[in-house]
């Protein structure tokens, strides 16, 4: 991928990761340079610069190493003004070495803890406090955007203070890959493979971010194997990892790796409900010193369901329209203006038809067999199931999910809690249904 669509592609990702005053003074108004394997980045003062430097330049460092093509590849990234004659250099290999390249704001204290999380947050929090102990290696995972890393790194965060020599190391997967790839594509690959793996050999702590992008390619998980095996047999060193689905459901994972990364303890964090998104819009915008009403974080919550990442997105967009257009308080009113089409298009992305569509999929069945009168237990559950889904991740009325089903708002009503109820007490009910809703929201 040449520059700027690399660069493009850090800004992108990274808006949704800074608050937006940050990101409209700091990163928008930097301009990239592609100079072949240097990315210099030019701000307008050095004031600018020396804040990204210090700030954010790590960040971007890892950002610059996922999405950077083999074919064109960026080994150092600099900040300095338009003027400047000594720049200040930050290696992308140095960062993604560095023992610990955690962010500040990943922390337990900062998690919001609902429903949804509580579970995981309680297996994270043991793990930090007794590493290399119970749960060895933890495996974290459920869709995309729902705190994983917030987590995974919040254990990094807390086993440094109370050991500040631990020898913490974090990485993504995706930066594996491509470390991999360019150590195979230039002379003594050997040596430098070895190289590039002799950081994992040494940490006392391993995160490894998204290990389901390790699936097809061969090599790669060779390599990661023997990183874990040597790291699991030592007495004292902690594995933590991510993972957007349980491992048996990742196609082209190699089957020993597979029993490794599920041999400790698999936990999944699950889509947060209605209160626990309003409280984390909340919780945000006081961190930005904005006071959001409940009502007005209700609201939101209530039209943007995918995930956490996504709903501070929209939080921001809200936040930044305040600010330029000086509105002294943020309300309903506002919002439903400013992000009409947003919502429009939430609304058109997940439908009662793709709810129904993924659901006769996955249970194998003809969609003639939930809308029918059949009341075999084999038709009957995946019916209700869809309604339940309807249910959570459309605002249309229970009377008209019953029009989809070809049933009265009452029927609906009696699936719904009937599901909610199983899910609790039965564990393959549980599976089935969050397994069809990481489907369709991903």
């Amino acid at each position: 991928m040449a520059e700027p669509d690399v660069w493009k592609k850090c800004v992108s990702q990274y808006k949704s990761e800074v608050t937006t005053r940050d990101f409209e003074q700091f990163i928008r108004p930097l301009r990239a340079i592609n100079t072949g394997e240097r990315l210099i980045l030019e701000a307008q003062n050095e004031y600018v610069t020396k804040q990204v430097h210090q700030r954010h330049l790590q960040r971007i460092c890892e950002l610059v190493a996922q999405h950077c093509d083999p074919g064109h590849t960026i080994l150092e990234v600099q900040v300095k003004t338009s003027d400047q004659v000594e720049p200040l250099p930050v290696s992308v290999k140095q960062s993604t070495e560095k023992r610990s390249v955690l962010k500040r704001e990943y922390t337990f204290a900062r998690f919001v803890e609902g429903s949804s999380n509580q579970y995981s947050k309680q297996v994270a929090q043991e793990v930090a406090k007794k590493p290399a102990s119970k749960i060895n290696p933890l495996l974290i995972y459920g869709s995309t955007g729902l705190g994983k890393t917030h987590l995974m790194q919040s254990i990094g965060h807390y086993i440094l203070g109370r050991n500040n020599q631990a020898n913490v190391c974090y990485m993504n997967a995706q930066t594996f890959v491509t470390e991999m790839v360019l150590a195979l594509t230039r002379d003594n690959a050997s040596k430098r493979v070895r190289r590039f793996t002799k950081q994992f050999h040494q940490a006392d702590v391993l995160l490894v971010d998204d290990i389901h992008l390790f699936a097809t390619k061969e090599k790669c998980q060779e390599e990661f194997f023997h990183v874990f095996n040597n790291l699991i047999d030592k007495e004292n060193v902690q594995i933590a990892l991510t993972s957007d689905r349980y491992p048996h459901e990742i196609e082209g994972l190699d089957t020993r790796l597979r029993s490794r990364f599920v041999m400790g303890f698999c936990t999944e964090v699950k889509l947060p409900d209605l209160e626990t998104r309003a409280a984390i819009l909340v919780q945000v915008a006081r961190e930005q010193g904005i006071k959001l009403e409940p009502d007005v974080a209700l609201f939101i919550a209530t039209h943007v369901k995918s995930n956490v990442r996504e709903l501070i997105g929209v939080l921001n967009k809200v936040i930044f329209d305040a600010e330029y257009h000086s509105y002294p308080t943020i309300t309903i009113e506002r919002i439903k203006e400013n992000l009409k089409d947003l919502f429009a298009v939430h609304r058109r992305r997940i439908t009662i038809e793709k709810i129904q569509t993924t659901v006769v999929e996955y249970f194998h069945i003809r969609l003639s067999d939930i809308l029918g009168s059949s009341r075999l237990q084999s038709f009957v559950r995946p019916r209700h199931i869809a309604m339940a889904l309807a249910h959570e991740l459309t605002s249309l009325p229970l009377q008209a999910i019953a029009r989809h089903f070809n049933r009265d708002h009452t029927t609906v009503m009696s699936g719904i809690e009937r599901i909610r109820k199983l899910r609790k007490s039965d564990m393959r009910v549980e599976e089935d249904y969050t397994s069809i809703l990481r489907k369709l929201v991903n």
